[in-house]
């Protein structure tokens, strides 16, 4: 064999090492990327979906259900119904309805939300994003925002 197409035993494990440690990174940063990267869109940009019967719901009662595949939050008032994002403005905790209160709570780092969605104590930046609410024929209809 021709001494020009050989490769040092150095100049062999420089590649091997160089590529285990891309391996190694790639492994590494594919589910964070996978993770930070945002999720496509499915169904339609428009949903409605039912929360169930009206007189299911007490006053102060809330209940979660899911809207084009994200959380929100259904709260009979004695005014009537309001709905929410149950997403958590500040770390995207769920939240919760604190009966007591009488406010939206998220259980993670003590953010609390006023029946407009409002800010009202903790460290969530921004106010909760609002869903449309009808009753139709005694049903709860929620609408995606």
């Amino acid at each position: 064999m021709n001494d020009d197409h050989k490769i040092s035993r150095r100049t062999f494990l420089d590649w091997v090492l160089t590529g285990g440690l891309i391996a190694w990174a790639a492994a590494f940063l594919a589910p964070v990327v996978s993770y930070v990267w945002p999720s496509q869109k499915r169904g339609p940009a428009v949903q409605t979906v039912s929360a169930g019967k009206e007189a299911d719901f007490h006053d102060w009662q809330s209940k979660i259900v899911a809207v084009s595949g994200h959380p929100v939050i259904v709260v009979r008032t004695p005014q009537g119904f309001r709905a929410f994002s149950a997403i958590c403005t500040h770390l995207g905790c769920i939240v919760g309805w604190d009966a007591t209160r009488r406010q939206i709570a998220c259980p993670c780092h003590a953010g609390f939300f006023d029946l407009n969605g409002r800010v009202v104590g903790g460290p969530p930046p921004r106010p909760l994003t609002e869903h449309g609410v009808a009753v139709i024929n005694g049903e709860v209809m929620v609408k995606s925002a």
